[in-house]
């Protein structure tokens, strides 16, 4: 008996020692956890066990063993214990606590062991001017500072040097890629005015060298050329058809007049014909069929001369549809050309234009970046902090410095200090930025 008391007397002192070097190894943050006050929100781990001698063994009370959450009330609540208001309190002092409860509760002569850990502190809240405002975990010994890091950093404006960068090298591009779709509606504004004069070659201006190279330019004027003589030819072919068809009408009109007169002359023999047939019929030297015979041959005559005029008439009108037909092609064909023109010469305005605001906002931007980087470093010496703290049910501000620590719960406010108007206002004199301005 005296030996097995010596050697758990033994295993306890190694214990005792263990957990004291342990303590000593966690160092601050072991510090901390045993003087922190436990509140909303925070997570607790909870172990409950007792010695049992006679069996000698460590029993766990694993029903009432785990990780519990405290309320909004500061109220812990298990299984067995029962609901036990614990804000304010240290975990030590909950482990009492829920000891005392077990003890009543099971009718025990000794209370077991409670231990109680924080699993998880309440977050931590960052608002204000930094970049990504929100709800962050705690860690033990945060300073304001760290808070601020783990935010994104103190918020960065949109009037950075990098924004003047990005737009300067953006609007570089976009200055070229106008340029060059600038010299193709040159080249085309000069191929539509050749078109609308109807000139045979294009007369092309000096405007489009001064903004390409030459055998960039050079090119555009061969495509150019190449389309001018298409679209000629494709309405000369047009034309020639349609040239054609009324040269061959009126060659039928010509056929149909001298086949007229053949009909005409026709007409006036079987007339001749048939008035000397009555003549003698009335003095009785002729026969009546012969006069019957003529009659047929002037009737069929007379609707051959109603079958000519109808030809006749048809070769007309169609000579007046192709007469029409050519008009409207070289009428639409005209008002194409127009209104292709008027179109070019406004999309032409319209790339002047974004040129002069792409090269405005460039202009601007070097103007504006060194003062950028000096009011960054106004801007970054005029940072407030502060620390909203719930102190007896309130929230109360406390100005706070870098390394002021920060306790769970606690919101970390930053603020900039005199904050001026922004850099456009400030260098362009009021004036709006080129960006806006193109957008416009």
């Amino acid at each position: 008996m005296v030996g097995w008391i010596t050697s758990f007397a033994s295993a306890f002192a190694s214990l005792t020692a263990g957990l004291i070097l342990l303590g000593s190894l966690a160092g601050p943050a072991a510090a901390f956890e045993a003087d922190y006050h436990v509140g909303p929100q925070d997570k607790l781990r909870i172990k409950v066990s007792e010695w049992r001698p006679a069996t000698r063994e460590l029993f766990e009370w694993a029903a009432v063993s785990g990780e519990f959450t405290i309320n909004s009330t500061g109220v812990l609540s298990m299984p067995v214990v029962g609901t036990i208001p614990v804000e304010n309190l240290t975990t030590a002092q909950i482990g009492e606590a829920i000891s005392r409860r077990l003890k009543e509760a099971a009718g025990l002569v000794t209370a077991p062991a409670a231990a109680v850990e924080v699993a998880q502190y309440r977050p931590i809240y960052v608002v204000g001017a930094v970049e990504k405002p929100g709800e962050y975990a705690y860690r033990p010994g945060m300073s304001a500072l760290q808070a601020v890091s783990i935010a994104g950093g103190f918020y960065r404006s949109e009037t950075s040097l990098g924004r003047f960068e990005r737009e300067t090298i953006v609007a570089e591009g976009e200055i070229k890629v106008n340029e060059t779709q600038l010299i193709a509606l040159l080249l085309r504004r000069d191929r539509m005015v050749a078109e609308a004069r109807k000139a045979t070659t294009i007369a092309f201006s000096d405007d489009a060298m001064r903004y390409g190279e030459r055998r960039q330019v050079e090119q555009g004027m061969a495509e150019e050329r190449a389309l001018f003589l298409s679209r000629q030819q494709a309405v000369k072919s047009q034309v020639d058809g349609l040239t054609q068809v009324r040269a061959l009408l009126e060659d039928e009109v010509k056929t149909l007049n001298a086949k007229g007169l053949s009909l005409q002359k026709q007409t006036d023999l079987v007339r001749r014909e048939l008035d000397n047939i009555n003549s003698l019929m009335s003095k009785g030297l002729a026969v009546s069929p012969r006069q019957l015979a003529v009659e047929q041959n002037l009737a069929q005559i007379e609707s051959q001369t109603l079958d000519h005029v109808l030809a006749m008439a048809r070769a007309r009108q169609e000579i007046a549809r192709t007469d029409r037909n050519m008009a409207d092609l070289l009428n639409q064909r005209e008002t194409e050309i127009n209104r292709d023109l008027r179109e070019t010469q406004t999309q032409l305005k319209q790339t002047f234009d974004r040129i002069g605001s792409l090269k405005l906002l460039i202009r601007e931007s070097s103007l504006v970046a060194p003062r950028a980087q000096a009011q960054q470093a106004r801007d970054a010496a005029r940072v407030g902090l502060s620390i909203l703290r719930r102190q007896d049910g309130s929230l109360r501000e406390q100005p706070a410095e870098e390394t002021s620590p920060v306790l769970p719960g606690d919101i970390v406010k930053i603020e900039r200090m005199n904050q001026q108007a922004p850099l456009t206002d400030i260098s362009l004199g009021g004036r709006q930025p080129a960006s806006a301005a193109a957008q416009n």
